[in-house]
């Protein structure tokens, strides 16, 4: 009985055994196939998150001299977005209080914390380059010590303002898809560094963002049309947007017009000076050729040749061309008031212009308006005496 007893306890161990051995392999291969199937679910939901930006933070030592123990803990704990507003409230009482060291640490803090929110760069830049510039600027203009307002013109004021450039332009490294951040580095260069060329580098870079309004374009053309040496280039952009707006539906700015009639002058005048009577008469006669064509040539005959009635001629060609901008009619009246014979017609067609399109006069224009009008209305008054 015992020899029985036995044999069925073994037989009973060996098949839990097996068993045992059955649900653990059973096991790893439920665990094995579901590791597998998690891994490309887990690469895809890191990849959005990347994208979203919440993978974009980890604490650097400035962060941590900058946040107190608990402030890094909690920001480590993830609480980011909790501290980053803290630290922004402190901004702006600091902003308050008018201390800029302060202001400069917090908005550090904020920058820091959440990078890929644009509204702490932008106000950190606003701050420093605008607030904190001109606070300083206007106690240079005050300060009686003329030493202290050298300091403040010299040393405070170019500091901040480069503070609030470095912030602008870190940020629009951290937030690329969004137009803002480098429209401030643009506005920047443009307002307090009177450099419309890198201005002009970071308006196009502004717009070529998805959220990009159009105005930021229209900045970009405006401030290459002052770079000096870039005619050319700046002429080919203010000409596309002059004729895309101009035969759209939405308005011209006056900008545009006025940047418009001064390269086309810049570009007429230039090859007047260049180029001969014949090469103008012939590019303006060939196939293909367009207003601007005639108004080289219009330059030549007017400031090399001095020849008035030929100009007026070129310029009646370049008016009827439906192409052309409206204010080459106005040039052409005004060059029809230098001939005393035509001054009274002119100066009626003038006026009619003027009622219908005002914003194609510019201020030199309207006084030499003024003075054709005075002109005229003295001759007028002559002879009825």
């Amino acid at each position: 009985m015992d020899i029985i007893r036995k044999e069925r306890a073994l037989s009973i161990v060996t098949k839990l055994k097996s068993y045992s051995y059955r649900r653990l392999l059973l096991s790893l291969i439920i665990l094995g196939g579901f590791g597998f199937v998690r891994i490309p679910i887990e690469m895809n939901t890191e990849k959005m998150l990347k994208e979203q930006g919440f993978r974009d933070w980890s604490p650097s030592m400035s962060a941590r001299e900058q946040l107190t123990q608990a402030s890094f803990v909690g920001s480590i704990g993830g609480f980011r977005s909790l501290i980053a507003s803290i630290y922004d409230l402190r901004a702006h009482q600091a902003f308050r209080d008018k201390d800029w060291a302060s202001v400069e640490k917090f908005r550090g803090v904020t920058t820091s914390l959440q990078p890929r929110f644009a509204k702490h760069w932008d106000l950190a830049a606003w701050d420093l380059a605008w607030n904190a510039y001109a606070y300083y600027r206007n106690k240079s203009e005050w300060a009686e010590d003329g030493v202290e307002s050298w300091q403040m013109k010299n040393i405070m004021m170019p500091r901040y303002l480069e503070k609030g450039l470095e912030f602008a332009k870190q940020g629009a490294e951290w937030v690329p898809e969004s137009y803002r951040l480098s429209m401030v580095v643009a506005d920047i260069y443009s307002q307090k560094y009177n450099d419309p060329e890198l201005a002009s580098q970071w308006y196009l870079k502004s717009s070529q963002a998805d959220d990009a309004p159009p105005y930021v374009f229209r900045a970009y053309a405006t401030h290459l049309a002052r770079c000096e040496g870039k005619e050319e280039k700046a002429y080919e952009v203010t000409s596309s947007l002059y004729r895309s707006t101009r035969f759209g539906t939405r308005a011209l700015t006056l900008t545009v017009r006025r940047d418009m009639e001064r390269l086309e002058d810049h570009i007429a005048l230039s090859a007047a000076n260049k180029m001969s009577l014949e090469q103008l008469e012939s590019a303006a006669l060939s196939n293909g050729s367009t207003y601007l064509d005639y108004a080289k040539l219009g330059m030549h005959l007017l400031e090399v040749k001095k020849d008035l009635k030929a100009t007026l001629a070129v310029y009646r060609e370049i008016v009827n061309d439906k192409n052309a901008p409206l204010f080459y009619s106005r040039k052409l009246l005004m060059l029809l008031a230098r001939n005393p014979a035509n001054q009274e017609q002119a100066y009626e067609a003038l006026k009619k212009l003027l009622k219908r399109s005002p914003e194609i006069f510019r201020r030199q224009d309207l006084i030499e308006f003024t003075k054709l009008e005075t002109s005229l209305g003295a001759s007028k008054n002559n002879r009825e005496k």
